[in-house]
């Protein structure tokens, strides 16, 4: 991770986009084995990536642990046939195996321009009809999004009756930890993790909120051993939110 930031400060973005595939070919060669696999693009590995936080980079597509949950959740429990999915920042390779799994439709969007999506929709604001969406996949969103009340409304708005958003954040014990003067880059890592964030989320109280623009909320968490053959979060609570 430390090598993909240097980078990104001396090498564009768009040559980065271009050449990812490469350059993540030439890593992953090193990490060739017969121990674990990826499930999202495949690649039989030897070991993941051991990342600061304890988590597991593949080499090969660059999938996060949670990323491998979710695609694994999605064909498991939620299914994608003929189903017309919003997905927000999706990570590349995910995006392609959504694309090909019979979904009717699959739209991506990213406001920051991070990942590649078909469309910039502001999620406190969605510039989509009522009622279109089956499925929204919204992970690791709302922590950056200053009127988060807003952003949920919006997705219940956008919903289908009977449709589900899935929605995982960073959490932590007791209540929700957000602080309206905490707004410095600085600060905002010391005080929620990341310089983008702004709170950290309880299970508890992302329910609540979920629950208060009108969603029926169930809970999901995975248990699943560190060293397991795919090599999931040991532990990963994700919230089923169904309008």
């Amino acid at each position: 991770m430390q090598l993909k930031n240097w980078a990104k400060k001396i090498v564009p973005n768009q040559w980065l986009r271009k050449h990812e595939g490469f350059l993540r070919g030439l890593i992953a060669l090193q990490y060739k084995g017969k121990t674990y696999q990826c499930n999202v693009c495949g690649y039989a590995l030897r070991a993941f990536i051991e990342l600061e936080d304890k988590g597991k980079l593949c080499p090969n597509c660059g999938s996060l642990a949670r990323t491998r949950y979710l695609w694994q959740f999605l064909l498991d429990a939620i299914g994608l046939k003929d189903k017309v999915v919003l997905h927000f920042s999706p990570p590349k390779k995910i995006s392609q195996r959504l694309k090909r799994s019979g979904v009717k439709e699959y739209v991506t969007t990213d406001f920051e321009n991070e990942f590649t999506a078909d469309k910039q929709l502001n999620i406190e604001e969605i510039d989509e009809r009522d009622a279109v969406y089956d499925l929204i996949i919204c992970f690791h969103v709302l922590e950056h999004i200053e009127n988060d009340r807003k952003a949920m409304a919006e997705l219940y708005r956008i919903l289908k009756p009977g449709g589900r958003c899935l929605v995982q954040t960073p959490f932590k014990e007791g209540a929700i930890y957000e602080d309206a003067d905490i707004s410095t880059p600085e600060a905002r890592l010391k005080h929620f993790g990341q310089e983008d964030h702004v709170r950290v989320y309880s299970v508890n109280g992302l329910e609540q909120r979920l629950q208060s623009v009108g969603f029926k909320v169930t809970r999901h968490t995975n248990t699943a051993a560190a060293t397991n053959f795919h090599g999931f979060p040991k532990q990963l609570t994700l919230l089923i939110a169904e309008k």
